[in-house]
C-alpha cells in the first residue's frame, strides 16, 4: 500500500482529532496539539517503496523484467511438420555426422608440427607451427598481425614484438617442452561425400512457410491461386 504525502497529512490529523478528548481542554493544549503534525514527503514514500521492492527480488530466485505476456492471450497452434521434410531432415544430419568424422580423421592424421620457438630469457614464450599459426605460452603477444604468414615469417614477427623484454632467440630445432603442436587441417573438400539435402536452415524455411499457408484465412499458395 503505497500512500501519497497529502494523504499522509490527512490520515495524521484525522487520527489525532479522533483520539482528541471532547471536552474543553487548556489552550496551551489546544496549541500543542494543533500543532503536531506528521508529513511524509514523496522522496522518502519512493524511497521506501524501492526498498521494498529490492527486497522482494532478493527474497525470490525468479525475477521477471520487462512486460510480461500472457501465453492465453496469443493465438498459437502447433503444426506436423510434413513427412518428406523431416525425411530430408534425418538425411542431412547423416551426411553432416559423415562429413564432421572425416574431417575429424583427416585433421589427426596430418597435425600440425611444431617447427619453431621463441625464447626470452632461456624461458619458452611463443611457438610456431608447420602451418604458420602460433600459440603463446602465457600471455597474448600483442602487435601480431592477422594475416597468413609462413612458419619463418611468423617467427621473426613474434621475436620482433618481443624486443626490449630480454634476450630473444628463435629456434629451429632442440625444442624446449611446450605446446607440443596440435589440431590439423580439415579434409579437402574432393574427399568429402557431397551433399544431397538441403541444409537446415533451408529445409525450417520451408516448414514454416507450409505452416503459414495451413493458417486459417492465410492466401493460398502461388500454385492454387493460378489454378
Amino acid at each position: 500500500m503505497m500512500i501519497s504525502g497529502t494523504q499522509a497529512t490527512t490520515l495524521a490529523a484525522s487520527k489525532l482529532s479522533s483520539t482528541a478528548p471532547q471536552a474543553a481542554a487548556d489552550p496551551d493544549a489546544r496549541q500543542a496539539g494543533a500543532s503536531t503534525k506528521v508529513t511524509i514527503s514523496s522522496e522518502a514514500l519512493q524511497k521506501a517503496s524501492v526498498g521494498e521492492a529490492h527486497k522482494d527480488e532478493l527474497a525470490s530466485p525468479y525475477r521477471l523484467t520487462g512486460p510480461a505476456t500472457l501465453l492465453s492471450s496469443l493465438d498459437l497452434a502447433v503444426y506436423q511438420m510434413p513427412e518428406n521434410l523431416i525425411q530430408e531432415m534425418e538425411v542431412r544430419s547423416k551426411e553432416e555426422a559423415a562429413r564432421n568424422a572425416l574431417n575429424s580423421q583427416y585433421a589427426r592424421e596430418h597435425a600440425y608440427q611444431t617447427v619453431g620457438q621463441v625464447l626470452v630469457n632461456g624461458q619458452l614464450v611463443a611457438e610456431v607451427d608447420d602451418a604458420g599459426g602460433y600459440g603463446s605460452i602465457k600471455n597474448a603477444i600483442p602487435g601480431l598481425s592477422e594475416a597468413p604468414l609462413n612458419p619463418q615469417q611468423r617467427l621473426e614477427e613474434i621475436a620482433q614484438a618481443l624486443k626490449g623484454q630480454g634476450k630473444v632467440e628463435i629456434r629451429t630445432s632442440d625444442f624446449l617442452p611446450g605446446l607440443g603442436g596440435g589440431g590439423g587441417p580439415g579434409a579437402p573438400e574432393s574427399m568429402l561425400p557431397a551433399f544431397t539435402a538441403r541444409s537446415i536452415h533451408e529445409i525450417f524455411a520451408e516448414a514454416i512457410e507450409a505452416a503459414g499457408r495451413s493458417r486459417p484465412g492465410a492466401s493460398p499458395a502461388p500454385e492454387s491461386a493460378a489454378s
